[in-house]
């Protein structure tokens, strides 16, 4: 997870992606807060579904985190359009 910061902070957003992967599989997809900034690496990275698909694995899981919502899924839904 430290390791996709340094590398977010840098504006190196395939390779945060990446890091944040690996820590989102460590935590079984369970952590709302990774779940969120690989969204956001993936969002900024344009990689619009896989940022949607991170997005709808968070909410079934926690519901309650609205931001995830407002934040990422709505603008990567706009992306996908032409």
């Amino acid at each position: 997870e430290l390791k996709g910061l340094i590398h977010e902070k840098s504006k190196a957003y395939k390779e945060s992606a990446e890091c944040y992967e690996y820590a989102w599989r460590l935590t079984s997809e369970k952590d709302p807060a990774i779940g969120f900034k690989l969204a956001s690496n993936y969002l900024k990275a344009r990689r619009n579904l896989e940022a949607i698909e991170i997005c709808h694995k968070v909410l079934s899981a926690h519901p309650r985190y609205p931001r995830i919502r407002k934040e990422i899924l709505d603008i990567a839904r706009i992306g996908l359009r032409p």
